[in-house]
């Protein structure tokens, strides 16, 4: 019986069972233990799980063909009476009963039984490392809801701000408008960009409950708890090829590699069936008819040597190869997908940091050129369309700053479960 494979495999799982429900602080749910409780209520992690289970038994079947079985057989025979002139032996009696214990030790079988464990063996670390991946597809559905939730939430607190800003500049104008240094269509103007921000806002809302009923659905969490987000953004990348070194840790690369394996075991086990097979079979008797009662045990050697099957045992060699030749082509799609997926986050997260910082540095260009054109508009020297279109200048950088710092946050993290790089998924750092 295997236990150390389902200790290793439930150990991360424990760990984060013992954070998957934790008391929300006042700063909200933090990343890692909104995926525990993800992880916690997924039926795809515990479907992965229980086939995970289900290939160690497959292990300790393969396993129990190498060792011996033992049997308790009863048998009663009723014979039509024979003439009385017929032989009296054991197998003529018309009343046989027979009770033994039954042995066979399998020695030879092609070395077919050996195969079947070692593939065996490689499957279950497969179904191991599909769990794993499992693990990863839900973080990056995590990581993609996270991030959508808070760059909803950030688009109406900027939306909000410019709201407030506008109403401002509306409550400035009115009063302007009643002394007659400002015209009744600035007024206006004002109230309409105000308006088109309210019809925005709900528009951001009703997004923003759709994003929040999948969090509810993946976390088993209120629809309305507090997120709150701590990972930090590196300055800079590391290289490419440090990205693309940990191709080899992922699961699904793993996975492809022990299913090539148990593939190229199957053609071992193919080929066994050529050749021929040796048994041990032992039996102690109980009870036999006639003068064989007092004989209580025999012990047979049994050679079993094919010599013809219709051609189904080289059918089945041709099988396992193409089988083989399968798994080697699944192998190298998946290298091919993982390094193409690596690339692809890799150039995104680049693009982001380039594109965050030269955003901080148009949202402060802009932020200063609306508070001089407000100063400029007090002195009567630029009209109230020029604050607008500042205004709105101001916080579409602001909205697009907010929008590519989340994204970049989420394209890292992406990066880092498509190169292997999270802990936190039982994967090397």
């Amino acid at each position: 019986m295997i236990t150390l494979p389902r200790v290793a495999l439930l150990l991360p799982l424990l760990y984060f069972v013992s954070i998957s429900l934790p008391a929300i602080s006042a700063e909200g749910l933090t990343l890692e233990n909104y995926f525990a409780a993800a992880l916690q209520r997924s039926e795809t992690t515990a479907i992965q799980q229980e086939q995970v289970y289900q290939a160690e038994e497959h292990y300790n079947q393969a396993n129990s063909a190498l060792l011996p079985t033992v049997n308790a057989i009863g048998t009663y025979t009723r014979l039509d009476p024979l003439p009385p002139s017929s032989p009296q032996t054991p197998g003529n009696l018309s009343d046989q009963r027979v009770s033994r214990i039954a042995a066979t030790q399998p020695l030879f079988r092609g070395m077919r039984e050996y195969a079947a464990l070692r593939q065996s063996r490689d499957l279950l670390t497969a179904q191991q490392q599909d769990y794993r991946r499992a693990r990863v597809v839900l973080f990056t559905d995590v990581v993609q809801n996270f991030y959508a939730i808070l760059a909803l939430e950030s688009d109406l607190t900027n939306y909000t701000e410019e709201i407030r800003l506008n109403q401002e500049r509306e409550t400035d104008i009115r009063a302007r408008v009643r002394i007659g240094r400002s015209r009744a269509s600035e007024l206006l103007n004002v109230q309409s960009t105000i308006s088109t921000l309210r019809a925005q806002i709900e528009q951001l809302r009703g997004q923003l409950q759709v994003a929040r009923e999948a969090f509810a659905f993946q976390s088993g969490l209120d629809a309305k708890t507090p997120l709150n987000d701590t990972t930090v953004l590196p300055e800079q990348l590391e290289p490419l090829e440090s990205f693309l070194a940990g191709i080899a840790q992922r699961p699904d690369i793993h996975a492809a590699q022990q299913r090539l394996a148990a593939s190229s075991e199957g053609i071992s086990i193919a080929r066994g069936a050529h050749l021929p097979t040796l048994d041990l079979n032992a039996n102690y008797y109980l009870q036999r008819p006639g003068y064989l009662n007092d004989s209580k045990w025999d012990v047979q050697l049994a050679l079993t040597i094919p010599l013809y099957t219709g051609g189904s045992i080289q059918s089945k060699v041709r099988e396992a190869g193409s089988q083989r030749n399968q798994a080697e082509l699944t192998q190298s799609q998946l290298l091919r997908h993982a390094d193409q997926e690596i690339r692809a986050y890799y150039q995104s997260s680049t693009a982001d940091l380039v594109q965050l910082q030269a955003l901080q540095n148009a949202t402060s260009a802009a932020k200063k050129s609306y508070e001089a054109q407000l100063r400029e508009y007090k002195l009567g020297l630029v009209t109230n369309l020029d604050v607008i279109q500042a205004l709105t200048n101001y916080q579409q950088n602001q909205r697009a700053m907010d929008r590519v710092h989340l994204t970049a946050k989420s394209d890292y993290l992406h990066l880092l479960a498509a190169a292997a790089r999270l802990p936190a998924l039982g994967t090397t750092p």
